[in-house]
């Protein structure tokens, strides 16, 4: 065996018994026991040390060459920890509780946007104290709707369980139309089951990871950076043991860039568009794509056309469904857009900034936020991101002359993806860490080590929970100082690096030969 290989299974056995630890551990965190008790430092220090492997395997694997053995390896082993995390309990996560029930609401033909987990808990008692407010609120349609989804309920131990764990009962469900469709066909294969639910992100996972490899041959690079996705303790507790939803988005949007790559881009934007019913904000993708379409075949209206057609057609379509009860559709995402803000960096700092140093006073609600500070930060944000979207849209690249103009074309709209897709998670007044899962994909064309670092450090948002219970809630402000400044500097000294790579490739092209 080469060296590469050793170093590699080595770190790839210590990591799965580093799962192990951690499936173990998931056993103390039970759904509204023992707060207290958790062991929540013993899991940050095993995700540590998953990710201290983690990074050394990625070092390795970007120092080595193309490698069939390896990336067999690299794949055996990463299937082995999720297998190891599929059985696990969820550390710290309930997302998947409105899953399972929007599953089974749309499973029973009842819109999965029209009513919230607490109308179907409450709708008898309000019927029975105000019934002409009731009456006013839901017609007879409504009601047996209602009566069928308490049944639904009622029907098991489990199902009762399940419906009550589930987070902000007071509003019906944010999750887009491609998201519901999965969790109505794994309702009807397995009801109430986290097991089935994960199984089948797994294969999203798969599609992900098969994209991904697909996407390095064609662009000839090393097929073991695949590794950067599939070992990425981040993919793994977030998919497998939190068992949160992006993989569905990420899976069509990994689909995307290769059909971009493969200049196949009518799939290409069907593919973004799925990904967008899977999660909305890659929608602001769309035109990059669009742009390197009319780059590789010039400009042709009826291409153009067809292309917004079929992208904004396919949403239509998915979304046509739903549509019987009107806006009240997106009434959630209003709410998630007004209200929602947790381990933000760049935001909380625009916000203490028009609060405090500004002297915006803090009255509120307004439009779209929970107060006027937090309104300007989102204007800040908004314009920041439409100033470098359309810095990028706009941008004329050189390309390296070993480069075919295609391949360059190419590698700089898949690097314009990646850099918008990091900056909507950076500006974010919600920098969750699941979020950060959308960006990881991308680090297998362009590995930098800041962004590889921060999937790390993103971890220590699990310490605020800790804190929590603890009673030391004055700490938790100082959690995001430890995930994000550490990026932020070795991000500066990446994009340091990489201009003065440039520089000196630039200034060696533009030294005359000598004759």
């Amino acid at each position: 065996m080469r060296p590469y290989h050793i170093r590699l299974l080595l770190s790839g056995a210590l990591s799965l018994l580093f799962y192990l630890g951690v499936a173990w551990l998931s056993k103390e965190f039970n759904w509204g026991e023992g707060y207290s008790r958790r062991p929540i430092p013993e899991y940050l220090l095993l995700y540590g040390g998953l990710f201290v492997l983690y990074a050394l395997a990625v070092y390795w694997t970007l120092k080595a060459r193309p490698d069939a053995r390896a990336l067999a390896l690299i794949l055996l082993l990463g299937l082995a920890f999720r297998a190891v995390l599929i059985p696990s309990n969820q550390i710290q996560e309930d997302d998947v509780y409105r899953y399972l029930w929007d599953g089974k609401v749309f499973a029973h033909q009842v819109n999965p946007y029209k009513y919230s987990p607490d109308q179907v808990t409450f709708f008898k008692q309000f019927m029975i104290r105000e019934p002409s407010r009731f009456a006013s609120t839901y017609d007879s349609s409504s009601v047996r709707e209602l009566e069928l989804l308490a049944e639904l309920k009622w029907s098991d131990e489990r199902s009762l369980i399940f419906m009550e764990r589930i987070n902000h009962p007071d509003l019906p469900t944010i999750y887009p139309p491609m998201a519901q469709y999965v969790f109505r066909l794994i309702h009807q294969a397995a009801p109430d089951s986290i097991t089935a639910l994960r199984l089948g992100f797994l294969i999203f996972d798969l599609i992900a990871a098969g994209f991904i490899l697909l996407t390095l041959g064609h662009l000839g690079k090393n097929k073991t950076w695949v590794l950067i996705y599939f070992w990425s303790p981040l993919i793994l507790k977030e998919t497998f043991n939190s068992t949160h939803l992006d993989i569905i988005g990420i899976a069509f949007l990994t689909g995307a860039v290769y059909f971009l790559v493969k200049a196949r881009f009518l799939t290409a934007h069907l593919f973004l568009a799925f990904s967008v019913l899977g999660k909305l904000y890659p929608a602001v993708l769309f035109p990059f794509i669009l742009k390197e379409e009319v780059r590789r075949r010039g400009v042709h209206a009826g291409r153009v056309a067809a292309a917004v057609a079929l992208f904004c057609g396919t949403l239509v379509v998915f979304y046509l469904p739903f549509l019987d009860i009107g806006k009240r559709v997106f009434s959630s995402l209003k709410s998630f857009g007004t209200y929602w803000q947790s381990n933000d960096s760049v935001f909380a700092l625009l916000v203490w900034f028009y609060r405090d140093v500004a002297g915006i006073a803090p009255k509120g609600p307004v439009d779209f936020s929970y107060d006027a500070p937090s309104l300007w930060a989102k204007i800040t944000v908004v314009l920041t991101l439409a100033g470098v979207w359309l810095f990028l849209f706009f941008k004329k690249e050189t390309r390296d002359a070993r480069e075919t103009a295609d391949q360059a074309g190419s590698l700089v709209t898949v690097r314009h993806l990646f850099i918008i897709m990091g900056l909507i998670f950076l500006l974010s007044p919600v920098q969750n860490p699941w979020y950060l899962c959308w960006v990881v994909p991308f680090l297998c064309f362009f590995p930098m080590r800041s962004w590889i670092l921060l999937t790390g450090l993103v971890g220590l948002y699990y310490l605020g929970f800790y804190l929590d219970y603890q009673e030391l809630n004055d700490r938790q402000d100082w959690i995001p100082w430890f995930e994000y400044l550490p990026f932020y500097l070795l991000l500066a000294w990446d994009l340091h690096r990489q201009r003065q790579r440039k520089l000196r490739i630039t200034g060696r092209a533009s030294v005359p030969e000598k004759s």
